[in-house]
C-alpha cells in the first residue's frame, strides 16, 4: 500500500490539489453570490390590514441602500379590456401644498433602507386610476365592483445605485368574494423587474410619462 502510494505521489498530489482548488471555487461561490444579493435591490409589494378594498398598499425597501422611486404604475385588467396609469402624484393635491411638504403632492422621491411607504388604501388607487380612463364616476366608492376588475398589478419604477439604471418591483393582486370587495396577492413574493426586456418596458412607461 505505502509502495503504491511513494510511486503514485505525483498523480496524487495532482489531484488533491484539484480538489483544493475545487473547494475554494465552492466556497469563492457562495461568497460572491451572497455579496451579490445584498447588493441587489430589494422592493416589497404588500397588503396590510385585512384583504379588503379598504387594505392598505405597502412599498418597503428591504435593499441594503436607499432607493429612489420614480413612478408608480397600477395596471388594472378588467372582464374586458385592460389599461396602465401612473399614481405616482395624489389626484387631490393642490399647488400650494409643494411648498413645504413635497410628500403631500407625490409619491416620487428616496425610501432610505428598511422603510416604507403607504399609498393609501386599494380602493383610493384603483379610483385614481380608473378616474384618469374617464371608467368611472368621481362619487362611485365601488370602484372594483363597477369596473368588473378581474385583477389588477402595482409596478414600482425605481433607480438603485449599485445596479445602475432603473430596476422595478411588481405584485399582481387577485380579486375574489360575492361582492368583489375581497383581494389578494397573487404570489407570495413581489416580482423583481432587472432584465434587460423589463428594463425596457420600464423604460418605455418612464417615457410616456413626461
Amino acid at each position: 500500500m505505502w509502495q503504491w502510494i511513494n510511486d503514485n505521489a505525483q498523480a496524487l498530489s495532482f489531484f488533491a490539489s484539484l480538489g483544493t482548488l475545487a473547494v475554494w471555487l465552492f466556497y469563492a461561490h457562495l461568497l460572491y453570490a451572497g455579496f451579490r444579493r445584498q447588493r441587489q435591490a430589494r422592493i416589497l409589494i404588500n397588503q396590510g390590514w385585512g384583504q379588503q378594498i379598504d387594505s392598505v398598499c405597502l412599498i418597503s425597501n428591504m435593499s441594503q441602500e436607499p432607493i429612489y422611486i420614480h413612478s408608480l404604475v397600477m395596471t388594472i385588467r378588467t372582464r374586458d379590456d385592460e389599461y396602465s396609469e401612473s399614481i405616482t402624484d395624489f389626484d387631490t393635491a393642490e399647488p400650494r401644498d409643494s411648498e413645504d411638504r413635497p410628500q403631500n403632492v407625490t409619491r416620487q422621491g428616496p425610501l432610505n433602507s428598511g422603510e416604507q411607504m403607504n399609498l393609501g388604501t386599494f380602493r383610493s388607487v384603483i379610483r385614481q386610476t380608473a378616474k384618469r380612463h374617464d371608467n368611472l364616476e368621481p362619487d362611485d366608492d365601488r370602484p372594483i365592483r363597477t369596473l368588473d376588475i378581474a385583477n389588477f398589478k402595482i409596478t414600482v419604477i425605481a433607480s438603485y445605485g449599485p445596479e445602475g439604471g432603473i430596476i422595478g418591483a411588481q405584485r399582481k393582486f387577485i380579486v375574489s368574494g360575492e361582492d368583489n370587495e375581497l383581494m389578494r396577492p397573487a404570489a407570495t413574493t413581489t416580482k423583481r423587474m432587472a432584465k434587460r426586456h423589463a428594463r425596457a418596458k420600464l423604460q418605455d412607461w418612464l417615457e410616456q410619462q413626461l
